[in-house]
């Protein structure tokens, strides 16, 4: 009864998709008579610590399992042998390590008790357990010359990597289906990983087994070290501040040991039960990404020249004031080595606790965090305003809770080879992970009126009069003489000295100084002169700055001295996972089975600040704008009660007419919002205001929105539970006319919703059960995964239509189209007419995606439709006058339907001999849609008012790839061995822009799962061991990656053009045909092993050497075009034309050579006590190559978009205000820094372990 109920449980358990572990196996022989040893005891250790034990069979053979990733030490007893102790045993993710050939256990007989032999793992050169990929340990890892995971990653074969640091591509894939993994938790933000955590780093590129899923590229995991049995720690320090400007300091520490130790019965400290591992780093920069051409940068003097006197008399008196920045000379600008206002500090930490209260239980608990500091990077502010960098910061905490159970007494061996089930566990997961990200101006961050305030600004007014008559409506007298008709600017002041943006006060107070000195005179209120006053706000012409205004760029290639980031935004992303895992041999089988459960709450918030000054003016003091005609206030003399000829007004309160914003201010003011005072906005402190003051409706303007939002509400709080989200909530209740109603029935208005939209909450599940088997010499890898996706939330019933169609089968429809339908038109068919509101006849049908017109032939054009209804898409509505009033929930929108897909995993190795192996597998993988699917009930509120808007899909499905892949691996020396992969795959259902023609109430775009594309592939690695003092990895890819889109959004500029959906495949731009990449490591060794040169004693190189990377690749795709455009300028809307194909044309090939030099020094205390000092020299891009990695298309070149010397250019060029401060500032700005490779930097550090 027992067993049943343990197989119950191995079949029908589950696990996490990412919590990976790997397994060791072996036979342990007599070394004279090669039987097998029964019954000997075998442990694995790593720091001290015993992380798994079992006792070998009748056979000789053991199985440890589940062992996390990491370098372990095997030791196995029995009584009579000498101890054998197989050191430095590489166990890896979702592998079996086995010990046999050069790393089997043979133990020797009759031989002194305490005495053992001690072995060296040797790293086998043909993995009988292929995946594709590679795994480097943390030796290898601290070795290299790069901290980037990325980078380390891109050292395997059918990985791009565009630069140094950025997200990779793994076999033709896009970036996002690529998945990181730290400890078992799936990343989001940033991995936050310190490098002296990292125990083993494993890149996945194919085979993916069964219980991978969420991904439809690669996997890159990430396992952090465990605690030691004894205590030790480390301290490195890395600096490139004696080398350049970029002031990089990196500050890494890690300590480690136990807490509690089991105590032995003869009184003596055991094995740990608790253990502690803690790492962190603290990353300071000045530039983490250094331009290879340098920046350019106005000279300081120059600046505070520009800021003295920020504007010049035209040389044309007629053109008023100029900017001074559009004068300037190319003796008024300076290279510099790094990027200026870049500051980023950061610190990430990572710690775990290890428990073991039983033999056969272990707990390990921990988690990471991130924190960071940083200044975001602006090209456009880069020349003049770069002390203007937006500041952010990121927040991200990871934590788990793993509890194993084993069956099964490791110690007694209680698991006979007899039995049926061997080696059974049952691992639960539990993770959490909290992102917090911030961006905001530096100096205001969420004092929200501080963006974009420039000063006091007060307007003065005057009555203004004309010869007329007004009634008295109560009395019905009639007075004739002067009346009111008005009120006009007569002065309007400035005071800088509150400002919260003293550039911008300057700007203004500079205008203002000029207008006076010049003696200019109104241009809007006449009758002055030439008085130099300002007059009226619009006499500032843009060039003084009210509040909520930036300064003109300089000719739109840069942002002008003062040019802030004008906003806030914050998000938060939550995601918890459960993982609960079950396995076993049975039999010859390793049987897995597993289910995951994950869950995201998203949320977001973010204002466009400067905006809102601009709002405040439009909507306070509508409602006063006009006369109390009705009630004129004739003006009599004190004494006399003599009329004088003249007749006043108050000011008219419209109460319909009035704001939300403006009631709110009122009653703040003043109290009550029935006055009639005319507020002045911008002479008001931004203390004033309040967000709360407008409604949700003002800040949504139109969809012209102020406010972006989900998780929080509009004025960035963020919801509770209680909240209601629902779609109804947002869009209003409605009765049957269509009038806006509350849940009691009572009318209420648009300005009374609070339109809250619920966090973004996907749910993902997965299952698997996988089978690993042998049938002679062939290894099986057999498994089947079964992922659902649910976005769950709402989505449109009908993309191409906001309310409930009448269909062909009603009586209507059959009588628009005299009685009946064409044979090829269905019941269900949505009807379109030659009016919306008052149809005649039937113009067409539609059935999904697939348009006839009134025939019933099918068409591929739905905007003949629309020609036939003058114009306009008219679908035959329900209710055709409810589509004026609002949107019905029920009618438009239904639940998102999860898509069950099932994915087969297949497998399968056979060694041809001893030396060679064929590998090859199938997979079908799926990820959930990376981008762009969350509701956003906005787009549809306004959707009449945004033709052609970009608009999200939350109906995306997950997107799908099929795998194939086909191997041979070779030793071809005791050394060196190779191996060869064919692979292949067929991109599906990946996610693209397209347009929705004949939409209603407008045509839109929107992102569907319609691209698809096939990677073929040939690589080949060659592993080299260590030979001398060489060691190398090495590989070449000819790669092959084909498809209809690039990214989600590579179709865009072909769809907004009005063009069709069309899908032809052409190389993806990552398609970078030949990929080479080479790892070597040369390497002194130390003691009598040293064989380096010997100057006076001593030993110059011992324990020292250099590790290089080599990376070479041809040039990845572009579209050329035929004609110039204006490229560098910023909102120039020229329209380039293609030249040849689409990604016709190539860059040029890179090349690019990591290097780090270092040495290892023994620093003795005593004779049992050392300490082990590590002093580098770490150099990128060691020859300093000057890799193009992106060009103008027009020219091919990376410097020259060919605007400058085009004839069509010279006539635009001459108008300019100075022509040659144009060409030269031009010049600079064509010459984008992101077109090159990061330059050689240096870097040299210290680690220090004891």
């Amino acid at each position: 009864m027992k067993r049943i109920y343990l197989v119950t449980i191995i079949l029908f358990a589950s696990i996490l998709t990412f919590s990976q572990t790997g397994t060791l196996k072996g036979v342990i022989t007599d070394r004279v008579t090669g039987d097998p040893v029964e019954f000997a005891n075998v442990v694995i250790m790593k720091n001290g610590v015993q992380k798994g034990g079992t006792s070998t069979g009748l056979d000789g053979s053991f199985t440890i399992k589940p062992i996390d990733p990491g370098t372990y030490t095997v030791k196995a007893s029995f009584t009579g042998y000498t101890t054998f102790s197989l050191e430095g045993v590489i166990v890896s993710a979702n592998k079996i390590t086995y010990l046999s050939g050069d790393n089997a256990i043979k133990m020797t007989e009759g031989v002194l008790v305490d005495e053992i032999e001690v072995k060296g793992f040797t790293k086998p050169l043909i993995d009988q357990d292929n995946l594709s990929g590679e795994t480097k340990t943390s030796e290898e890892i601290v070795a290299l010359p790069t901290k980037s995971i990325s980078s380390i990653a891109s050292t395997t074969a059918g990985i791009y990597q565009k630069d140094e640091g950025d997200a990779v591509n793994v076999r033709g894939s896009r970036t996002d289906a690529t998945s990181y993994v730290v400890d078992g938790i799936k990343v989001r933000g940033t991995l936050g990983v310190p490098t002296s955590a990292i125990e083993q780093i494993t890149v996945v590129t194919g085979g993916l087994p069964a219980k991978y899923g969420d991904a439809t590229g690669g996997i890159i995991e990430v396992t952090t070290k465990g605690p030691s049995n004894k205590f030790y720690g480390g301290f490195e320090y890395e600096s490139s501040r004696i080398f350049d400007k970029y002031n990089y300091d990196l500050l890494g520490l890690a300590i480690s040991g136990p807490i509690l130790k089991k105590t032995n019965s003869d009184g003596t400290k055991g094995n740990s039960i608790i253990g502690f591992f803690v790492s962190g780093e603290l990353r300071m920069a000045d530039d983490l990404d250094p331009s290879a051409i340098g920046v350019w940068k106005v000279k300081d003097n120059i600046l505070a020249d520009l800021k003295s006197t920020p504007f010049v008399i035209a040389p044309n008196a007629a053109a008023g004031f100029l900017s001074t920045s559009d004068f300037l000379t190319e003796n008024d600008f300076e290279n510099v080595q790094a990027k200026q206002n870049m500051q980023h500090m950061r610190y990430n930490l990572a710690a775990k606790l290890d428990i073991k209260p039983a033999n056969n239980t272990f707990l390990s608990l921990g988690g990471t965090a991130y924190n960071s500091d940083y200044r975001n990077y602006s090209y456009w502010r880069s020349m003049f305003s770069s002390y203007n960098n937006s500041n952010s910061t990121q927040e991200t905490w990871r934590g788990f809770a793993k509890l194993t159970q084993k069956f099964g007494d490791e110690e007694s061996n209680s698991e006979k080879s007899a039995n049926l089930i061997k080696n059974a566990f049952v691992t639960a997961q539990f993770d959490y992970t909290s992102n917090v990200y911030k961006t905001f101006d530096a100096n205001h961050e969420y004092n929200i009126f501080d963006y974009g305030h420039v000063g006091k600004f007060t307007t003065y007014k005057t009555p203004v009069y004309g010869n007329g008559f007004a009634v008295d409506s109560s009395t019905g007298t009639i007075y004739t003489g002067r009346i009111l008709n008005g009120w006009r600017d007569t002065l309007y002041t400035f005071d800088g000295s509150t400002t919260h943006n003293p550039d911008a006060a300057q700007y203004t107070q500079s205008y203002y100084d000029i207008f006076n000195e010049y003696g200019m005179s109104s241009q809007y209120i006449p009758g002055y002169g030439a008085d130099g006053i300002v007059r009226t706000q619009f006499d500032l012409q843009g060039q003084g700055l009210r509040n909520g205004e930036s300064p003109s760029s300089v000719y739109s290639l840069f942002g002008n001295w003062g040019t802030q980031y004008t906003g806030a935004n914050k998000q938060k992303n939550i995601q918890s996972t459960f993982k609960f895992s079950a396995s076993a041999d049975v039999g010859s089988h390793e049987i897995s089975a597993g289910f995951e459960r994950e869950e995201r709450v998203d949320s977001y918030w973010g204002v466009g600040a400067n905006g809102l000054w601009g709002l405040m003016r439009q909507l306070t003091n509508k409602h006063i704008l006009e006369r109390d005609l009705s009630n004129p206030l004739p003006v009599f003399d004190d004494l006399t009660g003599v009329y004088q000829d003249t007749v006043n007004f108050d000011r008219l309160y419209i109460a319909n007419e009035q704001s939300v914003f403006d009631r709110n201010l009122r009653n703040s003011l003043f109290g009550s919002y029935t006055g009639t005072q005319f507020i002045d906005i911008d002479s008001y402190d931004p203390s004033t205001f309040d967000l709360e003051m407008f409604s949700v409706n003002e800040l949504l303007n139109g969809g012209n929105n102020y406010v972006y939002y989900f998780g929080y509400d509009a004025y960035g709080n963020k919801l509770s539970s209680s909240t209601n989200t629902s779609l109804e909530s947002y869009f209003g209740l409605r009765d049957a006319q269509g009038n806006l109603i509350n849940s009691s029935g009572q009318l209420i208005s648009e300005n009374d919703l609070s339109r809250s939209i619920g966090a973004f909450n996907p749910i993902y599940t997965a299952g698997y059960i996988q089978d690993k088997f042998a049938i002679n010499d062939l290894l099986f890898n057999i498994g089947i995964r079964v992922d659902n996706y649910d976005a769950n939330q709402m989505v449109l019933n009908d993309k191409y239509l906001l309310y409930n169609p009448s269909l062909a089968e009603t009586d209507i429809a059959l009588q628009l189209a005299g009685g009946s339908h064409p044979s090829s038109i269905g019941n269900d068919y949505v009807v379109y007419t030659d009016n919306l509101t008052n149809p005649t006849k039937v113009v067409g049908y539609r059935d999904g995606d697939n348009w006839y017109n009134a025939q019933g032939i099918q068409i591929s054009d739905p905007t003949l439709l629309a020609e036939a209804a003058e114009g306009q898409i008219s679908p035959l509505l329900l209710d055709p006058d409810f589509a004026d009033k609002g949107i019905k929930t029920d009618d438009a929108f239904s639940d998102y339907q999860p898509e069950l897909v099932i994915m087969p995993r297949i497998a399968f190795s056979f060694p041809i001999s001893d030396e060679a192996q064929f590998f090859a597998h199938y997979d079908v993988l799926t990820q959930r849609p990376p981008q762009s699917n969350r509701i956003e009930p906005l787009d549809y509120l306004y959707m009449e008012d945004n033709v052609g808007a970009l608009l999200n899909n939350p109906d995306l499905k997950p997107e799908k790839t099929v795998d194939y892949e086909l191997g041979f691996a070779k030793k071809l020396t005791l050394s060196s061995a190779l191996k060869l992969s064919l692979f292949y795959k067929e991109l599906r259902d990946m996610i693209q822009v397209t347009n929705v023609l004949g939409a209603y109430p407008a045509t839109y775009m929107m992102y569907q799962n319609i691209d698809f594309g096939t990677v073929k592939g040939f690589s080949i690695n060659y592993d080299l061991r260590r030979t001398g003092r060489v060691q190398m990895t090495s590989n070449y890819t000819l790669q092959f990656a084909d498809g209809t889109g690039s990214s989600a959004s590579s179709g865009y500029s072909l769809v907004n053009t009005g063009q069709p959906n069309l899908r032809t495949t052409i190389p993806l731009s990552y398609d970078q045909r030949h990929a080479l990449s080479a790892s070597v490591d040369y390497r002194y060794k130390s003691g009598n092993k040293y064989t380096g040169p010997v100057v006076f004693g001593y030993k110059l190189l011992e324990d020292a050497g250099a590790n290089i990377m080599l990376s070479a690749g041809s040039g990845t795709p572009y579209s050329r075009q035929s004609n110039i455009t204006q490229e560098a300028a910023d909102g120039i809307n020229d329209r380039s034309t293609l030249s040849g194909s689409i990604n016709g044309s190539r860059l040029p090939w890179q090349f690019r050579v990591n290097a780090k030099f270092n040495k290892n020094f023994e620093i003795k205390w005593s004779d049992k006590k050392s300490s082990y000092l590590n002093a580098y020299l770490q150099i990128q891009n060691l020859l300093d190559a000057r890799n193009i990695i992106s060009v103008y298309r027009a020219t091919g070149n990376p410097e020259d978009d060919g605007y400058l010397t085009a004839e069509a250019s010279q006539n635009d060029i001459l108008s300019k205000n100075s022509p040659e401060s144009f060409m030269y500032l031009y010049s600079l700005a064509v010459n984008n820094p992101s077109h090159y490779s990061l330059p050689r930097t240096f870097r040299i550090g210290m680690s220090l372990t004891f």
